[in-house]
C-alpha cells in the first residue's frame, strides 16, 4: 500500500548572517579525551580548531591559527531547549535521562498517538523549525492500524484496518511533513576581529589571545577543605561570526513569519540567559548583532542570494518581522 505520489518542493533558503559578542567568559567545553595533549592544561578547556585568516587589508597575508569555536549544535540546542520551556511544550524521553519535546513513539515515555497527531497536524513550531526524529509513514500507519483494531476490539489489525490507517496517514500527515528547516553553522572569530587583534598582520597571535584562565574553588561544608580547579574560557569581547539558514517549503505560505519569530525568539532567550556551561555562575552572556538577511530561490542553479534586510540586533529583527516575512514570501512563494 504505497501512495500514488507525495511531493514536497523546497522553494528557497533564507540566510541570516550574524555576529555574536561574548560579554562574559564563555565555556563550551572540549571533551576530556581531546584535552589530554595539552601539556599542563587546565581542568576545563573550550573547543578549538585551526582556521585560516587574511590579516591585512590588502589581503596578501594569510595565517593559520587555532581559535575557539561555538558549535552550531550548541547554539541550536540551547535555542530549542529554551523555546520548549518558554512555550510550555510537553517533554518526552526514550531513556528517562534526557527529556525534550520530540516526536517519538518508542522508549520509556513517548508521545501517545493522539499527541503525535496533534503535533504533526497542528504543525508544532519547535519540531518544524528545529527538526524531529525521522518517523516513516509506514510506521505511523502501523500504529494507526493497531489503534483501529483496538477500537474494534480485535487482537490484531485486519487488512481493512491497515488500508484505513494508510489512507488516514496519507491524507492527514503526509501533506504537512517536511525535513528540518533550521540549519545552524559553527561560529568562529570574525575576520575583522582577528585582523584587528593582529594589528593588520604586524603582531603574531595565537589561541592564548582569545582565552582567559579562571580559578574556581569548591569548599567542603563540613571540613572547609578546598577543592580548586582551573578553567580556561573564551574571554569577553571576542566577536564570533556565522550563519543560520531557514529552509522554505511549498507548504510554508503563511508560516514564514512564525518560523522567523521562532528563530529570533530563540536568539533573544539565549541573550537573556546564557550559552555554554556554568551560566548560573555568570558564564556565557552573549549578544547577537549585525544580522543580515538574504534570500535565494532553490530552483536557480547558482542559488544566488539577494539581501533583503539588515538589523543591528535581535530586537530590530523582531520589530520588523511582519515586513520581513512578507518580503520573503513575496520572493519565494508567489
Amino acid at each position: 500500500m504505497s501512495p500514488t505520489s507525495i511531493q514536497r518542493a523546497l522553494k528557497g533558503i533564507t540566510r541570516i548572517n550574524l555576529e555574536m559578542e561574548v560579554l562574559t567568559g564563555l565555556l563550551i567545553r572540549m571533551p576530556v579525551h581531546a584535552q589530554l595533549y595539552r601539556i599542563g592544561g587546565a581542568d576545563l578547556y573550550p573547543i578549538v580548531a585551526k582556521r585560516k585568516y587574511t590579516v591585512d587589508e590588502d589581503k596578501n597575508k594569510n595565517i593559520e591559527i587555532e581559535v575557539p569555536v561555538v558549535p552550531g549544535s550548541s547554539l541550536k540546542g540551547r535555542m530549542r531547549s529554551l523555546l520548549e520551556l518558554a512555550r510550555g511544550k510537553a517533554l518526552y524521553s526514550t531513556d528517562r535521562r534526557i527529556w525534550l519535546h520530540a516526536r517519538t513513539l518508542s522508549g520509556d515515555n513517548p508521545m501517545d498517538l493522539n499527541e503525535m497527531e496533534n503535533d504533526i497536524v497542528q504543525r508544532c513550531e519547535v519540531d518544524e523549525v528545529f527538526g524531529a526524529p525521522a518517523i516513516g509513514l509506514d510506521q505511523l500507519a502501523d500504529e494507526w492500524a493497531k489503534y483501529f483494531a483496538k477500537s474494534a476490539r480485535r487482537d490484531r489489525p485486519s487488512e481493512e484496518d491497515k488500508k484505513k490507517a494508510w489512507d488516514y496517514v496519507q491524507k492527514n500527515f503526509a501533506p504537512v511533513l517536511a525535513v528540518t528547516r533550521l540549519l545552524v553553522d559553527d561560529m568562529y572569530p570574525t575576520d575583522k576581529y582577528v585582523r584587528e587583534l593582529s594589528e593588520n598582520g604586524r603582531r603574531l597571535i595565537s589561541i592564548a589571545d582569545f582565552l582567559e584562565e579562571k580559578s574556581e574553588n569548591r569548599i567542603d561544608r563540613i571540613t572547609s577543605a578546598a577543592d580548586p580547579r582551573q578553567v580556561v574560557r573564551v574571554k569577553p569581547n571576542v566577536i564570533f561570526g556565522g550563519a543560520m539558514k531557514l529552509l522554505v517549503f511549498d507548504i510554508d505560505k503563511g508560516y514564514v513569519k512564525r518560523n522567523l519569530e521562532v528563530v529570533a525568539g530563540g536568539l533573544k532567550l539565549v541573550e537573556e540567559t546564557y550559552l555554554g556551561a556554568s551560566g548560573s555562575r555568570g558564564y556565557g552572556r552573549v549578544k547577537f548583532r549585525n544580522l543580515r538577511v538574504a534570500v535565494a530561490k532553490a530552483n536557480e542553479p547558482a542559488v544566488s542570494y539577494q539581501e533583503v534586510e539588515s538589523f543591528n540586533d535581535v530586537d530590530g529583527l523582531l520589530l520588523k518581522i511582519d515586513e520581513l516575512a512578507n518580503k520573503i514570501e513575496g520572493i519565494l512563494l508567489q
